[in-house]
């Protein structure tokens, strides 16, 4: 008996064993750079995290459009984020509060991440590509908030989130830069990037199962000005086949303007390397000292210098180049965009966050703590350095102008395309004195389509989520689900018009 015993005990783990073999070698796949290995994150889904899909844009490659990324030796580990592309430290860049206000980030950045349902349920299965917002000037695909596993495992799809160069390294114009190709000299290099990573898409997502001519681009706030600037420039054609927009607006900014922002950076970096005494004499340095000292004077900053050259709320990241967007604004208004199945979304409190961060009375580390373990005791007064009426006054009008803005958007669109479709956002079941100070705050809704109800890793929203809240939020999570999975496998959510998820 004993022998016995001991006979199935080695067959079974055997069987384990094999088991546990095959299962990692369907995490073991070969892409067109090299191998790569993944990690199962989920029962039923496996994570490639870190996917180089361009050359790092570092030496003289900083300033210039994305290239193909380098083969490589051997096995690539996908099992870690990317590290977020420069910026100073903030809500939104997955570090620690003691790094807030502080130069975070490396420029090898361009990296990608996959998830797909494991076993796969279906081959050729959608693929949504997630844009991550930030003003263009912060954020990263590493935020917890967009984990792709649910969206993966519940709409049966695969998942893609990129970095893309932001701030003043992903949009510039200025003369001294303007060496290479024409590409190269656009400046554009957010919208490079990211046509670069659809590219990477198009060539590799057959290889995790998805179907690179069902493509869906979706981004929140700076994401879906991204996403309107893919729709915008005519050299994205092809690689995407619907977009989802989320409070944001489409813009592509006058070359003068660009020009003008880009100098004021540049006099900035003289002025903090201290080859002025004075500000206001920057500019008349600069141009004694003619383009190409200019342009060596800038390759030779280091990141941490130019984050800290960089002190504007938003940046020009779509600029009229005539290659990457030969026409402004007003080609947009007249429907001269790849149309699309679109959706566009917004949330009933977007200035909360947008504008009321001018009246946040902590600081952002103190406030980060707040969110992350609010105290029982907190109150509104606590938080916010004015009243309750003058708080909700500007924030709730600025939230109906931005509204009406994507309202008006929306309904233009609906002239050259039928099938655009709106929703609004009103969840508003977070416990105070967060329900009075965010309300449905700005970026809510795209937690719920994607689905990150995380209350184990620190991330902006940790705050929302009680038990009190949880049969309505799981509830709406999964209305939104069967309408945002509808519209990633046909391009039609289910809903006519405007729908309203509250």
């Amino acid at each position: 008996m004993y022998r016995t015993f001991l006979t199935n005990l080695c067959a079974l783990l055997a069987v384990v064993a094999i088991s546990q073999t095959v299962e990692a070698n369907s995490r073991l796949l070969e892409i067109e750079k090299g191998q790569i290995s993944g990690v199962r994150v989920a029962n039923d889904v496996d994570a490639f995290l870190g996917i180089p899909y361009a050359a790092p844009p570092v030496g003289p490659l900083r300033w210039k459009a994305p290239r193909p990324a380098q083969p490589w030796d051997g096995v690539l580990k996908a099992n870690k984020f990317p590290t977020a592309c420069p910026q100073l430290g903030n809500f939104f860049a997955n570090v620690p509060a003691s790094q807030f206000g502080k130069p975070v980030g490396t420029e090898d950045c361009l990296y990608l991440n996959v998830w797909r349902p494991a076993p796969a349920k279906e081959k050729q299965l959608p693929v949504v590509v997630w844009i991550h917002g930030g003003s263009n000037f912060k954020g990263t695909s590493a935020d917890p908030m967009y984990d792709g596993k649910y969206l993966a495992s519940k709409s049966n799809i695969v998942m893609v989130s990129l970095n893309y160069r932001i701030g003043l390294l992903g949009a510039i114009s200025y003369k001294a830069l303007e060496n290479g190709t024409k590409l190269d000299k656009s400046g554009n290099f957010v919208t490079l990037d990211l046509i670069q990573g659809l590219k990477w898409v198009h060539d590799n997502i057959k290889t995790f199962g998805g179907d690179p001519n069902n493509v869906t681009i979706m981004g929140q706030s700076a994401g879906c000005m991204n996403v309107w600037g893919l729709l915008q420039t005519p050299l994205s054609e092809g690689l995407f086949h619907k977009a989802v927009c989320s409070s944001g607006l489409p813009n592509i900014y006058p070359k003068a303007m660009a020009r003008a922002r880009s100098g004021d950076f540049v006099e900035n970096l003289v002025f903090n390397a201290r080859l002025v005494a004075d500000r206001k004499d920057a500019g008349k340095f600069i141009e004694a000292k003619g383009e190409k000292w200019v342009r060596e004077f800038l390759y030779s900053r280091t990141s941490d210098e130019i984050v800290l050259g960089q002190d504007y709320s938003v940046p020009v990241q779509h600029i009229e180049d005539e290659v990457v967007f030969p026409h402004g604004l007003e080609a947009t208004a007249l429907g001269f965009y790849q149309q699309v199945p679109m959706i566009l979304g917004s949330t009933m409190d977007e200035a909360t966050y947008l504008l009321g961060t001018q009246y946040f009375k902590p600081d952002l580390a103190t406030l980060w703590g707040y969110l992350q373990n609010t105290p029982a005791n907190l109150k509104f007064e606590d938080v916010i350095n004015t009243n309750y009426v003058t708080f909700r006054t500007a924030t709730k009008s600025t939230s109906l102008a931005l509204n009406r803005t994507i309202s008006n958007i929306y309904l233009t669109a609906r002239l050259y395309n039928s099938e655009t479709y709106r929703y609004n956002f009103e969840w508003n079941n977070t416990p105070q004195p967060w329900k009075d100070i965010l309300g449905s705050v700005h970026g809510m809704d795209a937690i719920f389509y994607l689905g990150n109800f995380d209350s184990k890793n620190e991330n902006f929203a940790r705050f929302a989520w009680t038990e009190e809240n949880r049969e309505s939020r799981e509830a709406l999570r999964e209305e939104m689900n069967k309408h945002f999975t509808q519209f990633f496998w046909t391009g039609n959510p289910g809903w006519k018009g405007t729908i309203d998820f509250k």
